[in-house]
């Protein structure tokens, strides 16, 4: 259940919780991210006037920064006096609060001046712009860059933002650069979730010409024992995910193809679906498209299970608003940790 227009209060959420945490905007679409993250650096701005936002430019120079604010609608031009720019590339005139480094991976100069401006302006917001440009390098030697920036900001009780697309490295380089962060800001289509201390937040987003929209979400899943809709057609693997799991407090139907699917998930409407993408009569996406049409079903979580491990196709089944994707063969472990990580994001606290 969407609640009502809450966007000023949300920015003001985060603006308070984020404030002495390093935070990771994640999202399959990078200019997803880009506008958010640019929305949330202007309110900032706008809302706490004796901060400094220090900007690392990894993708975009000053100007193109400065540009796309102006693109999104957002009016930087007072502010600019509360914003430092630690730049990659020496223009012919050098431009005011700003401080240059020869290439990307100039890693020492990018450090020193990044603690210098923490001296000189302590409780500023770093903004480190995309981790993906960063995660090119040696991990180990960006380990280390971050490690330095990170100490000298928490010493001159700084904060750090940052953003990062989900699908684009490897695993393991993605799990390595998430590790640095405090607050993961999950997004998917249309949603973003995150925990934050005790707290946590579902939140739709609409982008739009004027800004961003954004409403809480009320996820809430009451009963101890959850209802899975597991659809597969190889009757073997449905069976087995019975007999691995039952043990743990799920009631487990299954479905065969995908319209047998769409049948019983708007019949028993469950509180999960492990959906296969590849059936013979109606692919799992379509599956999905037929779910999000009904007022019922359009909620229910959905992690979907392939063989097929391309970025597209994972990008594809995000976009239609899908909660997880796990690739074939996996681990009946895995799976049980997936439900139990999808569904403490709708409130679900397990058995008693």
């Amino acid at each position: 259940m969407i609640v009502g227009d809450k966007t000023q209060e949300i920015l003001d959420t985060f603006r308070k919780e984020l404030k002495s945490k390093r935070t990771l905007f994640l999202a399959p679409v990078d200019s997803i991210i880009s506008r958010i993250i640019y929305f949330y650096i202007f309110d900032v701005l706008k809302n706490e006037t004796t901060r400094t936002v220090v900007w690392l430019c990894l993708k975009e120079q000053r100007e193109q920064v400065l540009k796309k604010f102006e693109e999104y609608g957002l009016d930087v031009e007072g502010f600019k006096k509360m914003m430092w720019f630690v730049d990659l590339k020496i223009p012919e005139e050098p431009q005011e609060n700003t401080l240059y480094c020869t290439s990307q991976t100039d890693y020492t100069k990018m450090a020193s001046h990044i603690a210098n401006l923490f001296a000189d302006h302590p409780g500023s917001l770093l903004v480190i712009e995309d981790m993906n440009v960063l995660a090119g390098d040696n991990l180990q030697v960006v380990e280390s860059f971050i490690q330095i920036v990170e100490k000298k900001v928490t010493e001159n009780e700084g904060s750090i933002v940052s953003t990062l697309g989900k699908g684009i490295l490897p695993p393991e380089k993605e799990a390595l650069i998430k590790s640095f962060f405090d607050v993961i800001i999950d997004i998917t289509s249309g949603e973003m979730h995150t925990e934050i201390g005790l707290k946590v937040l579902d939140i739709y987003y609409e982008i739009k010409e004027s800004g961003i929209s954004l409403k809480y979400i009320e996820k809430r899943v009451k009963r101890e024992r959850l209802k899975i809709l597991f659809v597969d057609d190889e009757p073997d693997i449905p069976e087995l995910a019975k007999i691995s799991l039952s043990r743990e407090p799920y009631d487990l139907i299954a479905a065969y193809s995908g319209k047998q699917a769409v049948e019983i998930a708007l019949k028993e409407l469950p509180d999960l679906i492990f959906l296969d993408i590849m059936m013979p009569d109606m692919d799992g996406y379509e599956v999905v498209e037929e779910l999000k049409k009904s007022k019922n079903a359009v909620d229910i979580p959905i992690i979907m299970v392939s063989a097929k491990s391309e970025v597209e196709d994972k990008l594809k089944g995000m976009e239609l608003g899908i909660d997880d994707y796990v690739t074939k063969p996996f681990d009946m472990r895995e799976l049980s940790a997936r439900i139990k990580m999808v569904m403490k994001r709708y409130g679900w606290t397990g058995a008693k």
